[in-house]
Formats: structure tokens, sequence, C-alpha cells
């Protein structure tokens, strides 16, 4: 910063030019450049005893912190003046990964008096399930002729939680009529109870919740109260978020409806009567312990959309995880396993022969996305007309040959968001 002194010394020489140059050309072309240069000074501050002091802070707020897929939300950020008045101010919002303008500008330029404040709103869409973070904002200040500007980044930090469109309506039964053979085996660890069909004489062993107190105190001895067992399957979906594992074509990415046909599948075990667990492999591996519920159910919704594809953790990984964290259902291997993935590679192959091999019962969801897929393709024109139909055929019978291979190991599955879960075959 130039000193004081410096500031009043330039003044001086300034207009002692202005004043010699209209003297010796005896004009006033010199006194009229003075003006003008006083002006351009006071601009930049000069010749004041020290340079202006702002001070301004931003806040978020946003509609709703969680929205379902096609809801827009709406972003407030606010900025107050806590300083001196100011002439022109420029916030500009930076638009976090994911997140896509549907109405509205991200930039605000107005001037803001000492205490006073400006909102700036925009509307944006949400591209996948998923955490959204809205994090910093660029403020720049500037003077009345934009001489003089000062920069800087203020945090306004936010979040907000997108949701799949399945979780605002029900499974239909004919989208999990496929499912329907879930439900009929015995469970084989202890859960809740249904339907009570019996009293009879308390054993040693006999939980104390059973004891019906009514009838001993009518009949003067300890009755217990029998229930039906509850039937169910163990069953532990495996989500498959490897990066190489999820088509992807410009913006667009299979990671959706994965999550969508993860989600819908849960949603038809859970309500068939089956404990649901969930192990999702991609960036991290995250699970699930099985368990009954609707609260459950919205657990494993969680554990869903905030689950990130990753380049590490792969279905070759998951014997490893079941033995470690699903130590009941890899003992006894009465379970069932879900594999739901968008890539039937060898990878994916591979694995559930290992497991099939092992003794688990295995099912392989297969998300079909050729139609997103050939829908992208045609909105970056990387291929049209018969070349665009020929990759279809081609990626169709590579797909085919896969699924011939995955019934020899396992029941196959195929779901897409028009028709939800078909079965395809198996042995």
């Amino acid at each position: 910063m130039v000193p004081l002194k410096n500031k009043l010394v330039l003044l001086l020489v300034i207009a002692s030019v202005g004043i010699w140059v209209s003297v010796t050309t005896l004009s006033g072309i010199g006194l009229a450049a003075v003006p003008i240069i006083l002006v351009l000074l006071l601009d930049q501050d000069i010749p004041f005893f020290r340079a202006r002091q702002y001070r301004v802070s931003v806040s978020r707020r946003l509609s709703q912190p969680k929205v379902v897929e096609g809801e827009r939300v709406l972003v407030e950020l606010t900025v107050t003046n806590e300083g001196r008045d100011v002439e022109r101010l420029v916030l500009e919002d930076r638009l976090p990964p994911g997140v896509t303008m549907t109405r509205g500008s991200t930039v605000l330029m107005c001037a803001l008096r000492a205490g006073s404040w400006a909102t700036l709103r925009y509307e944006v869409s949400l591209l996948e399930p998923g955490d959204v973070h809205f994090g910093e904002c660029a403020v720049k200040i500037q003077s009345l002729f934009a001489l003089r500007e000062q920069k800087f980044e203020l945090a306004a930090p936010a979040s907000v939680r997108l949701y799949p469109r399945l979780l605002s309506r029900k499974v239909l039964a004919g989208r999990a009529k496929a499912l329907s053979f879930a439900g009929q085996a015995p469970s084989r660890f202890k859960g809740g109870r249904l339907e009570f069909m019996n009293t009879r004489q308390h054993v040693y062993g006999d939980s104390l919740r059973n004891i019906n107190w009514k009838a001993s105190a009518r009949l003067g001895k300890t009755l217990v109260n029998e229930w039906h067992a509850e039937r169910g399957l163990d069953c532990v979906i495996i989500v498959d978020l490897l990066d190489r594992d999820l088509p992807k074509i410009g913006d667009w990415s299979a990671r959706s409806d994965v999550i969508a046909c993860a989600y819908e599948l849960a949603h038809a075990l859970i309500g068939s009567g089956n404990r649901v667990g969930l192990q999702v492999l991609g960036a991290a591996p995250s699970r699930l312990q099985p368990g009954f519920g609707s609260r459950h159910l919205r657990a494993i919704l969680d554990r869903l959309v905030v689950a990130q594809e990753g380049t590490v953790w792969g279905v070759s990984h998951v014997e490893d995880f079941l033995k470690r964290y699903f130590r009941k259902q890899f003992r006894f291997r009465g379970g069932a396993l879900f594999i739901v993935t968008a890539n039937p590679g060898l990878n994916v192959l591979d694995a559930v022969k290992s497991l099939a091999a092992d003794g688990f019962s295995c099912h392989t969801v297969l998300v079909d996305t050729l139609v997103h897929e050939s829908d992208a393709l045609s909105e970056m024109r990387m291929a049209a007309g018969t070349s665009l139909s020929m990759g279809i055929r081609v990626a169709r019978t590579e797909k085919e040959w896969f699924e011939s291979q995955f019934k020899r190991c396992s029941v196959i599955y195929q779901w897409t968001k028009d028709t939800g879960f078909v079965q395809l075959g198996g042995e």
C-alpha cells in the first residue's frame, strides 16, 4: 500500500504538471486534465487517510434438505454488508458437480449501503441420487468506475439429498411378481412374532415375555404363549458400483438406475417377509445387516444414495466381505445373494461362479440400460442411423451371451424402469 505522504506528493506533482502545461501552451488543456486526474485518484481512495475496509458475509438457504428425483431446489444466497457503503458488489455462486441450472442466474450485481443486504435466488435440479454439497462463492467489490477492485471467497455451506423417484410410490405387485418365491422358507435365526397359536406349560428356558399372566393366574399354573414361526429368507443385496461396471456416456451414468433397481429389490423382498441386508461396493464398501420393516428400508435407501462409484472395491471382494461382516449368513450359507449390476462382465461372472460353488444361493439382477445408452448417444450426436442400430445389436448379442453363462450358476433377472423385474431363467 502506498503511504499517505507519497500519495499527497503524487497529487501535487500531477497538479503542478497540469498548471505548467497550461502556462507554457497558453491553453486550458493542462487545467482540463486536472479534474479528470482528481476523479481518478478519488476513485482510488486518494488522498484519504487510509484505504476503505469492507466487511461482508454470506449465508445460504435451500428450499428443502431432501428431494425426490424430478423436484427442483430453490437456492437463496444472501450477502450482508457489515461495514461501510459499497458502490458496486458482484456476487457469483459456484454450482457443485451434478447440479444443473433450471431458472435464474448465479450472478448478482448491486450496490449495498452499510447494514443492508441483498439476496440471489435461482432454481436447480439434481442429476443423480446422492448428497450434493454447496460450498464457496466469489465476491468482488469494485469502486464506482471499477478502477479499484477487491476479490475474495466466502464459504456458505449447505447440503441437499436426492432420493430416487421410487420413494414416492409403492412397488406394484406386478413389478415384483418375479420375486414371489421369497418368504417361503423358515428363517434360521430368531426374529419377531406374527400369529398367536396356543398356550402350553412353562418349561425351563422359555422367555418371560411369553408368559400369559392372566391365564396363569386363572388356572394356577404358569402358561406361556406359542406363536406362529416367522418365515422368510435372509437376503443380502450386493450392489456393484465399480467404475468400470457402470456404463457412462457424456453426462449420463447408469448409477441412478442401479440405485433405483437395488431400492426396488429391497422394497419387494422386505414386503414379502424377508430380512434384507446390503453390501455396496465402489469407492468405499458400505454394509447393513439384514433387517425388517420400513425403517430398515429407509436405512437401505440412505446407504444407497450416498454410495459413490469407485475403482478399488469390486465383486471380486464379495466373499471376503461376507466372511467378515455377515458371519452367520456366511457360516450357514442359507440365505440368498442378489448381485445387482449394470455390466455383466467376466469379473462379475467369476464372482458369481465362486459364490455358487461355495454353496450360496445366487441371484443375478441385470440392470438393462441399453435404451438409455442409445438415447445418450443420440443426444451427443456420436452415432446416428444405421451405425447406432448396429451398435445396439452388438451390445444385445454380448448381453445375451453373458446371460446364458449366468444361468448356469444363478437365477437371473432383468430390470428396467418400465417393466420392473423379469426372470430370465436359472437352474
